[in-house]
């Protein structure tokens, strides 16, 4: 068995505080790239986007902190193939719904994006407090919620502002090379 791996509450105020930098970077550039009408234009890459991402990042942190963390309350076939439909799943419907809720806020979009997905954050980690008593697994022995739960905010912040910022580049590039002049149209069936 792995040794385990140790947090503390001061280690998730100081990612807090990191991620929110890497935050409030991001945050220009995404804004400066993705007007809000562009923004009405990326739901189909943001939900492909997000379930690669999650796809990905689920199967390494699932894979690498199974014993450590996910096997407290994951079931057993979580860490074979479960995990495989559940993350990228999990991050398409979540796309949806963080656009959804973006598209009833046409002025700011991309403000109400972020909004969602840090109430999500937020859920997710109360959850997890709570329900699933993730503070109990010997990990976090002695971590206080609160750090937890305030560094889950920029945590998904970025994850989710790093999706955004694909979708975008994907959006573009599929842009590009449709309207390339080498670009053949698709056959008609």
């Amino acid at each position: 068995m792995q040794e385990t791996l140790s947090l503390t509450s001061e280690i998730f105020w100081q990612s807090a505080v990191a991620a929110a930098l890497l935050d409030a970077g991001l945050m220009v550039l995404l804004l400066r790239l993705i007007s809000p009408e562009r923004f009405f234009q990326l739901p189909r890459p943001l939900i492909v986007s997000a379930g690669i991402f999650w796809g990905i990042l689920g199967i390494f942190v699932v894979r690498s902190f199974w014993d450590g963390y996910y096997r407290y309350f994951y079931p057993e076939w979580m860490h074979g193939w479960g995990i495989v439909v559940f993350a990228p799943s999990i991050g398409m419907v979540l796309a949806v719904l963080f656009c959804w809720i973006a598209f009833r806020f046409r002025g700011r979009p991309i403000a109400a994006f972020f909004i969602a997905v840090g109430v999500e954050a937020l859920l997710e980690h109360l959850l997890g407090i709570y329900s699933f008593k993730i503070m109990d697994i010997p990990m976090f022995s002695g971590v206080n919620p609160l750090s937890v739960l305030i560094f889950s905010i920029p945590e998904y912040i970025l994850y989710w502002g790093a999706i955004l910022l694909v979708a975008f580049l994907v959006q573009r590039l599929t842009l590009r090379f449709r309207s390339s002049p080498d670009a053949k149209p698709a056959p008609v069936p």
